[in-house]
């Protein structure tokens, strides 16, 4: 790092040319997952009623929290205070597991 003159994190997002990186063998390994899960996973019509029905979920209870943020726990309400709201309803739905972002569903919406 010191080669690219690297002193501080700021350095690393403004240095142009990528400053680490995967192996080949293991870039190989990682792309073929990454198709595995587009596949399988992301992109399967299996599953795509729960896809759509999780992405309504999140967007109906994004925007829930964007109109009413006194709903919010209260550490929240005031992290929005500081970071903006989107950012922080963004952060707290993604630290939510499957249980618990139905569980607020239907506590918001019955």
């Amino acid at each position: 790092m010191t080669d690219a003159g690297i002193q501080t994190v700021e350095d690393v997002r403004c240095n142009p040319q990528r400053l680490v990186a995967f192996s080949p063998a293991v870039d190989a390994e990682r792309k073929q997952n990454k198709n595995f899960l587009y596949e399988n996973l992301y992109f399967s019509p299996s599953l795509a009623d729960e896809k759509d029905d999780a992405e309504q979920v999140i967007t109906e209870l994004f925007a829930y929290w964007t109109a009413h943020p006194e709903s919010l726990p209260h550490q929240y309400q005031d992290k929005a205070k500081e970071e903006g709201l989107p950012r922080v309803i963004c952060d707290y739905i993604a630290g939510m597991t499957d249980h618990f972002i139905y569980e607020q569903y239907e506590k918001h919406f019955g």
